[in-house]
């Protein structure tokens, strides 16, 4: 899979940090009250540019986390390797033992259907105390609140997001106030290299090819 590259230009007067989110545009998704979490974020000067690189490959991972709720850190605790396309690698097993969350044994977990991503809960996980989601290229993306004896299904469609602010990697965000000055990128066929600029209105303009 190629690396994809996007570059985000500063054009505006103001001072702060450039994130990348993820979503899913699936319903399913939707339903399970998906979280998105700040995925990548650079701080940038006006006139100062970033650079976002990553490989489209996936991992799940757990955090300790509460409820999850807009400022909340997902601190991940465990991130390890999944692959949609892969049977041995596509699901896993959210377990507690000694005290502790882990990773468990994935024979214990259900399978998901072809080309998804499935973590089973075991039977004495607490409810809403940790949750579990999925990275990519290593970052926590993608989050959900943790139940006993469950299945959660994580589709691999991926819709990314940049918005300029104050943020902090890993912590869930309020997509409801981002409303406003928030700008998909969308990576056409055979396109791996993205640019964008925010202009000196605070609004973006069109992504072009790198």
């Amino acid at each position: 899979m190629a690396k994809h590259s996007l570059l985000v230009k500063n054009s505006s007067p103001n001072s702060g940090s450039i994130c990348m989110y993820t979503t899913s545009p699936d319903t399913q998704q939707i339903q399970q009250n998906l979280r998105s979490l700040a995925w990548f974020t650079k701080p940038a000067n006006p006139n100062g540019q970033v650079r976002f690189t990553w490989d489209l490959n996936f991992s799940f991972a757990w955090a300790e986390s509460g409820v999850l709720v807009p400022g909340v850190s997902f601190e991940v605790g465990e991130i390890i390797l999944a692959d949609p396309t892969d049977d041995g690698k596509n699901k896993a097993y959210f377990d507690k033992q000694n005290g502790a969350y882990l990773f468990g044994d994935p024979s214990q977990a259900t399978s998901p259907s072809k080309g998804a991503l499935a973590i089973t809960t075991s039977k004495i996980i607490p409810n809403n105390l940790a949750s579990v989601g999925v990275g990519i290229n290593g970052k926590a993306a993608l989050a959900v609140n943790a139940t006993p004896n469950y299945q959660f299904t994580f589709i691999p469609k991926i819709q990314y997001w940049l918005v300029f602010g104050s943020f902090r990697e890993g912590v869930v965000l309020d997509l409801n106030s981002m409303v406003r000055n928030i700008c998909e990128i969308k990576f056409p066929a055979g396109v791996y290299g993205l640019q964008v600029t925010l202009r000196e209105d605070n609004t973006w303009s069109p992504v072009t090819p790198a």
